[in-house]
């Protein structure tokens, strides 16, 4: 995002690209910096990031959206984590089986996200209904009420063949998911993408 770096570099209190790019980006080291600097020409190797005309932060901004860079390791992130989710959905739900999992951190457009997913089977409470699938989505841990059922979550949960796996609608099934990110891809009231 073009916007972002420009804001990034306008906060910045690093005077040389080389050491901005080292401290404000999680991922890349003095080497890549170092190649960075390279690519982008005579000129910008010693310059304060806060002195880059528009012209060299397009230069960079579109550098950095060819170059792949490895994922992040989401150590600004809040997850609930595995143990958390399992919690909350045996206490609010009162299931008779859980199944919970938590990804590595990822990066969408340079944002790192972490998905938490639970499913649930059965249990006496009436949010579960029976004989359909129900999908939960959470995105920082705040319940996604809007646009329900026109998302890739409840999309993927229905598109899903439950059979495989021995678990029958009628039993009550629960999904849960959970992103949590910098920004979340969700399009929609107060989740802009």
């Amino acid at each position: 995002d073009l916007e972002l770096l420009k804001k990034i570099i306008g906060a910045t209190k690093q005077r040389k690209l080389h050491q901005f790019l080292c401290k404000e980006f999680s991922n890349i080291s003095t080497d890549y910096a170092s190649r960075i600097v390279k690519e982008l020409g005579q000129g910008v190797k010693d310059i304060a990031p806060k002195q880059m005309s528009d012209q060299h932060i397009l230069r960079l901004h579109q550098f950095m959206h060819q170059v792949r860079f490895g994922d992040p390791d989401g150590k600004y992130l809040s997850p609930a984590g595995e143990y958390n989710l399992r919690l909350g959905v045996m206490k609010e739900l009162n299931p008779d089986m859980v199944a919970t999992y938590q990804g590595d951190a990822k990066a969408l457009e340079g944002h790192a996200f972490i998905v938490e997913a639970a499913v649930s089977i059965g249990g006496k409470d009436p949010t579960i209904e029976q004989n359909q699938l129900n999908v939960f989505r959470f995105a920082n841990r705040i319940p996604l009420l809007f646009e329900q059922g026109n998302d890739v979550i409840t999309k993927s949960a229905q598109a899903m063949k439950w059979n495989k796996y021995k678990i029958g609608l009628e039993q009550g099934v629960g999904v849960f998911v959970s992103i949590v990110s910098t920004k979340i891809p969700f399009k929609g009231t107060s989740k802009e993408y």
